[in-house]
């Protein structure tokens, strides 16, 4: 059995929060190999000295705080205006239509909790 719906709007904040989360969270699997290759490369030119490692290591820390700050910012204004403007265009566009496939749900069940479901 498919279930046909209408997309009219999705809530920008909390699509916001989502996209800023997510790119917070990707940031981390590019930002800690890149710390840790720079500290390698680093340390590895400029010998032992203890002056260099401590400025490229504490850069690489930074970054690791920094970065995913700095994007969870810039995810959150990004998804905030794109979803905005997805709207926009949701509205335009008299919705966007969505097809879901279940065998054992019906349309007055949508939205329901789990345990007020019959199967």
């Amino acid at each position: 059995m498919k279930i046909k719906l209408k997309l009219k709007k999705i809530d920008p904040v909390k699509a916001a929060v989502i996209n800023g989360l997510l790119l917070a969270l990707l940031s981390l699997l590019v930002v800690v190999p890149m710390m840790l290759f720079i500290s390698a490369s680093g340390v590895s030119r400029g010998g032992m000295n203890p002056y260099n490692a401590g400025v490229i290591f504490g850069g690489g820390i930074t970054m690791v705080f920094i970065l995913p700050i700095i994007y969870g910012i810039l995810g959150f204004i990004l998804g905030l205006i794109g979803t905005a403007l997805f709207n926009f265009i949701l509205s335009k566009t008299n919705g966007l239509n969505i097809e879901f496939d279940s065998d054992s749900l019906e349309i007055d069940q949508i939205g329901k909790k789990e345990d007020e479901l019959k199967f």
